[in-house]
């Protein structure tokens, strides 16, 4: 399938199988990529490999499955994966509206692209090849920032169900300043870009991220810093086969007639 074929498989499908209000249609590619055995619909095995975060119990996603199985057939389709995620979607609600017309933006600009590139002269070739790569850094310092993101609410909630461990304070005071500033160098975008709020909304909190990190580094210094180094002799085994060692005494003849002129001589 070419860039446009999927343009247009990605106008008709919300259409042929439902309304779905804008931004909704990813829960259509969820379920085509949970569905294993492609029969439409997800059973729980294919629920949990797929929604499964290392963070909620196997418990934990067998409710949060029949919370969502609203019919009550031991099975989820997308109504009620769109039924149960859209009223919990607050402000991603737009976040997934824009990355809808973001994949069909893109999806357009690759088929005109495969369509006029050859017949470009090189400046107008060149400014395609800088747009598509500035493009790719702009989604790749949002894919960060969400990465990020996402990597530290899971260990925020990793940290609550093993229960409220304070760590250590420690006298390193920059650690939230600097992760300020790293989301800022991976967000090259607006200052306003709501995922740099996040650091102040205490998503990023140092005893939440930072402080572990640190509080896990010097637990690992001060264990290596209790073990006794030794430092021995390499001691070099001996062979048998290879111990013995060969004397040789040689003792050179000499004419006795030329004896007494050689030791005049020397």
């Amino acid at each position: 399938m070419d860039c446009s074929e999927e343009v247009q498989a990605v106008r008709e499908e919300p259409s042929a199988q439902m309304e779905l209000k804008k931004g909704m249609s990813i829960f259509i590619d969820i379920l085509r990529r949970a569905d294993k055995n492609d029969d439409g619909k997800l059973s729980f095995d294919e629920f949990k490999a797929y929604f499964s975060d290392g963070v909620l119990t196997a418990e934990e996603l067998k409710e949060l499955f029949h919370t969502i199985d609203t019919h009550n057939t031991d099975n989820v389709d997308t109504d009620e994966l769109c039924e149960y995620f859209s009223q919990h979607l607050g402000e991603y609600e737009n976040v997934l509206a824009a990355l809808e017309d973001l994949n069909m933006s893109i999806l357009k600009a690759m088929d005109k692209t495969k369509k006029d590139y050859q017949e470009s002269t090189h400046l107008e070739q060149f400014v395609t090849r800088f747009l598509l790569k500035e493009t790719t850094n702009q989604l790749h310092s949002l894919q960060s920032s969400l990465e990020c993101a996402m990597e530290t609410t899971a260990e925020q909630t990793r940290q609550e169900k093993q229960g409220p461990l304070k760590p250590e304070v420690l006298s390193i005071q920059w650690s939230g300043r600097r992760s300020n500033r790293r989301l800022q160098r991976n967000s090259s975008l607006s200052p306003n870009n709501p995922l740099l709020s996040l650091v102040n909304s205490g998503v990023y909190d140092e005893d939440s991220q930072w402080m572990i990190q640190v509080n896990r580094l010097q637990k690992l210094i001060d264990r290596l810093g209790h073990k006794e180094i030794r430092l021995e002799p390499v001691e070099e085994e001996v062979l048998e086969s290879k111990s013995h060692i060969l004397i040789v005494q040689r003792q050179p003849q000499c004419w006795r007639r030329s004896w007494r002129s050689f030791c005049l001589a020397s």
